[in-house]
């Protein structure tokens, strides 16, 4: 697929993986199209605009890796694009940040699938992905993020190493529950479990900003029960629950839009498939 051709399709699916995130209801504790969750600086319409205002970022994105092999300089002005577009997305949010780890991890896999034109094999995606988020860069502001403070007072890692290792929770747990899911549950549902999935195994960083680790573990035990007793109700629940506990499985919520991204990309375009883990992402 020629360079612009494929960025344009790039960015609208990844902007369209956020907005299909945000819309999914009910969630627990995340911003949907019934409340703000435990939110009270975002709201439906903002999520919208926000995920809206991403699209030059990840078009600029694809625009540089086509047809590039990852170097330092690559690397570099990959992080200089994703910076700006999360300027651009505190502008439009009036300083909320928003979508701050989805611009990293949509980012690094819309690089890796324009990396090689757009003709990938699924496994390929996240290698390639993790050999541009492995490589350094320079310019990174050295400030102290949640992610940061996290890591250090917990040992727990975020966002930049989960696409370091190729995303594990991706590749491993997500993509496939949902594919999986899809064969016995309309869209929406399959969807919402696959959430429900990664709320229970992940280690996410956002649960423990707020709740430290004693809201992780809590989220994690009641999203393995829910998956049990997956039910409307019992969502509706765990939303509540979430709430009251002041609990956002935000970074589950960037892997679930970040597999939605992947998979969406894939039924698009005309593969060869040799059973779930060997599915080739052609042009």
């Amino acid at each position: 697929m020629k360079r612009e051709a494929l960025a344009k399709k790039l960015a609208n699916l990844a902007v369209q993986s956020l907005l299909d995130e945000v819309n999914l209801t009910p969630k627990p504790g995340l911003v949907d199209t019934q409340n703000n969750g435990s939110h009270t600086d975002l709201h439906l319409a903002l999520m919208h605009a926000s995920a809206s205002s991403l699209y030059d970022t990840f078009y600029e994105m694809a625009r540089l890796s086509y047809d590039a092999q990852p170097t330092v300089a690559l690397r570099e002005s990959f992080g200089a694009i994703g910076r700006e577009g999360e300027a651009v997305m505190l502008q439009v949010t009036n300083g909320v940040n928003t979508h701050k780890g989805a611009i990293w991890s949509l980012g690094l896999l819309i690089s890796a699938i324009a990396r090689r034109k757009g003709r990938v094999r699924l496994a390929n995606v996240f290698n390639d992905a993790a050999e541009l988020a492995k490589l350094p860069d320079c310019f990174i502001p050295n400030v102290q993020t949640n992610g940061l403070s996290i890591k250090e007072r917990y040992g727990i890692s975020g966002a930049r190493e989960e696409a370091q290792q190729a995303f594990p929770h991706i590749r491993v747990l997500a993509y496939p529950t949902y594919v999986k899911a899809l064969q016995s549950m309309d869209e929406r549902r399959a969807k919402l479990y696959t959430l429900l999935s990664l709320i229970a195994y992940v280690n996410d960083t956002c649960i423990v900003h707020r709740g430290g680790l004693e809201g992780l573990h809590y989220a994690k035990k009641i999203a393995q029960q829910t998956l049990v007793n997956f039910t409307e109700h019992q969502l509706q629940m765990m939303d509540q629950q979430f709430q009251q506990r002041n609990l956002s499985p935000g970074g589950s919520a960037d892997l679930l839009a970040a597999t939605l991204f992947v998979y969406e990309f894939n039924q698009s375009v005309r593969g060869v498939r040799d059973g779930e883990t060997n599915v080739y992402i052609s042009s």
